[in-house]
C-alpha cells in the first residue's frame, strides 16, 4: 500500500509540469555550480534477515534527508554528488514477539541528471547515480519466560539460541534512479521536487552474538545476520541554488530569452504581396494572381499594377460621314463652292447619325445633324423621314427601350421645331436590339448608343446649281 501512494505521489508531481508549463523565455542552459538540498519521505523495501537472525520485516515510513553538489554542463546535463541518508523502523521480525530491527542508509553517489527544457520556467528530468551505500543494522531477537510452562522458551528467528543481538555497519555499492520536475523561482533559485529509487548491488552482512542457556550458566557465542536486497523508495522537495553570477540574458524577435543575440532563431522573411497581404518565406504561401483589366479601346493592365485606362473618348460622326472624337467641332468645315444637287440627291434615301453620351436622351450635336437634313431639303424634294432610336447593351432592356424611344423623340421635335412637317416624320425606339457594333449584354459602346435619321427623296436627279 506504501509503494502505491508513494508512485501516485511521484506521478503527480510529475505531472504536474507540462500541465503548468509556462514560456516565460527562461534559459535553462547556463553553465555553473550548484547546491542542492531536499527532504521527504521514504520507506526501505521489505528486507529478508538471514543467518544467526531469520525472517522477514517490513519497513514504516520515515524522513530521508539529501544534499547535492552539482555542475550543470550547460547542454541540459548535469553531474551531481548525492549524499542521501535515510533511518527507518523495520518493525518485528517475522512479527515475532520479543523482536526488533532498525536500518539507517547512507549513500554517496555520482548522479547524470537529464533536463527537459521545452517548459518554460518548469524543468522535468531524469537522472541515473551510481556509488556507495553504507548501512548500520540493529536487530534483536530475545528470549523469553513462559510462566505458564515454567519453561524460558528461545526466539523462533534466532536460529534455535535464546537471544540473538546484532549491531554493525557494513559498505556495499549502489544504484538509484531519479525522476522529478524543477520550477525556476529566479534565475538562480530552483524548486526541486523529486522520486528516487536506491538499491544495494549486493547483499550487506552485519556481525552479532547470540546467547544460550540460564544464568550464570550462559553461553555467547558471535555470528552473522545478512540483509538480502537492500532498496529505498523516496518522494523529496527542497531547494537548488546557482552558484556564481548567472549570464546575461538578451530577448529575441519572437520574445524568447537567450545568452548572447546569435542564439535566436532565425526571423522568417515577410513577403508582401500586390493585393497587401503578407506570408512568411518558406511556409508554402503564395500571393494571389493579378486580374487582367481590359479597357474600353483594347488596351489592358494586371490589377494593382497602378495602371488605368484611358479616359473613355466620345465619338461624333461628321457631315461626310467621317468620325471624330471628343467634339463635333474637330468635323471638316463644310462647303458648298461648285456643290451640285447630283452630290445631294443622286440616291433616293439618305441617313444621318446622331450620337449620345452615357445614360443621355438627348445630344448636342442634334442641331448641327438637323441642320444638315435642312440642307438636303433645300435641294431636294423630301418625301418621308423615320426616326429610330438605339441604345447600347448597358442596363436593363426595358430600360433601353424607353431611352431609345426618348432620343427618337427629341431628334423628331428638332425637326418639327425647325419646319419640318411633322406629317411625313415618323419615330420609334429600338432599345439595345439592333446594335451598330455587336456586343456582350453589359458592354458600354458609343458607336450603339444613336438615333438613325432615315431620310427618303421623292425626285432624284444630278441638276446643276
Amino acid at each position: 500500500m506504501k509503494l502505491k501512494l508513494l508512485t501516485a505521489a511521484a506521478s503527480a508531481a510529475l505531472m504536474m509540469a507540462p500541465m503548468a508549463a509556462q514560456a516565460d523565455g527562461h534559459d535553462h542552459d547556463d553553465k555553473g555550480w550548484y547546491l542542492r538540498g531536499n527532504a521527504g519521505y521514504g520507506f526501505h523495501t521489505d528486507v529478508d534477515h538471514s543467518g544467526i537472525i531469520t525472517g522477514d520485516s517490513q519497513s514504516k515510513g520515515s524522513i530521508p534527508v539529501s544534499l547535492g553538489f552539482g555542475y550543470d554542463l550547460g547542454n541540459a546535463w548535469r553531474l551531481e554528488l548525492d549524499g542521501t541518508t535515510f533511518w527507518s523502523d523495520l518493525g518485528s521480525i517475522n512479527n515475532s514477539v520479543a523482536t526488533r530491527s532498525t536500518l539507517r542508509t547512507n549513500s554517496l553517489m555520482l548522479n547524470a541528471i537529464y533536463d527537459f527544457e521545452d517548459f518554460g520556467n518548469w524543468e522535468p528530468y531524469v537522472g541515473a547515480g551510481l556509488g556507495k551505500m553504507r548501512a548500520t543494522a540493529s536487530s534483536q531477537a530475545s528470549g523469553f519466560f513462559n510462566p505458564t510452562t515454567g519453561v524460558f522458551n528461545t526466539n523462533p528467528v534466532c536460529s534455535t539460541r535464546a537471544s540473538c543481538t546484532v549491531r554493525d555497519k557494513d559498505n556495499a555499492w549502489a544504484w538509484q534512479l531519479l525522476a522529478g520536475v524543477g520550477y525556476d523561482i529566479s534565475d538562480r533559485l530552483t524548486w526541486d521536487t523529486q522520486y528516487r529509487f536506491q538499491k544495494s548491488f549486493e547483499d550487506l552482512g552485519f556481525n552479532g552474538t547470540t546467547v544460550d542457556g540460564f544464568s550464570p550458566n550462559l553461553t555467547t557465542a558471535n555470528g552473522e545476520m545478512f540483509m538480502e536486497d537492500v532498496g529505498a523508495h523516496m518522494l523529496m522537495t527542497g531547494l537548488r541554488y546557482k552558484l556564481g553570477k548567472p549570464t546575461p540574458k538578451v530577448t529575441c524577435w519572437d520574445g524568447s530569452m537567450v545568452k548572447m543575440i546569435g542564439d535566436c532563431p532565425v526571423q522568417p522573411k515577410i513577403i508582401t504581396c500586390w493585393d497587401g497581404s503578407s506570408f512568411e518565406e518558406g511556409s508554402g504561401g503564395t500571393c494571389p494572381d493579378r486580374r487582367v483589366i481590359t479597357c474600353w479601346d483594347g488596351s489592358s493592365y494586371q490589377e494593382g499594377s497602378g495602371g488605368t485606362c484611358p479616359p473613355e473618348r466620345q465619338t461624333f460622326v461628321c457631315w461626310d460621314d467621317s468620325v471624330v472624337y471628343d467634339t463635333i467641332d474637330n468635323c471638316p468645315t463644310e462647303t458648298r463652292s461648285g456643290l451640285t444637287t447630283g452630290a445631294l440627291c443622286a440616291n433616293q434615301y439618305r441617313q444621318e447619325i446622331i450620337y449620345y453620351e452615357f445614360d443621355k436622351g438627348q445630344s448636342p450635336e442634334t442641331r448641327s445633324t438637323i441642320n444638315r437634313i435642312l440642307d438636303v431639303g433645300d435641294f431636294c424634294n423630301v418625301d418621308t423621314i423615320r426616326v429610330v432610336g438605339h441604345t447600347d447593351t448597358s442596363g436593363a432592356a426595358s430600360y433601353n427601350l424607353a431611352l431609345s424611344q426618348r432620343r427618337a423623340k427629341d431628334a423628331r421635335d428638332e425637326l418639327v421645331r425647325q419646319g419640318i412637317n411633322p406629317t411625313v416624320i415618323s419615330s420609334e425606339g429600338k432599345g439595345e436590339t439592333e446594335p451598330f457594333v455587336p456586343t456582350g449584354d453589359g458592354v458600354k459602346e458609343q458607336l450603339n448608343r444613336r438615333t438613325e435619321v432615315l431620310i427618303t427623296l421623292s425626285e432624284v436627279g444630278a441638276i446643276v446649281n
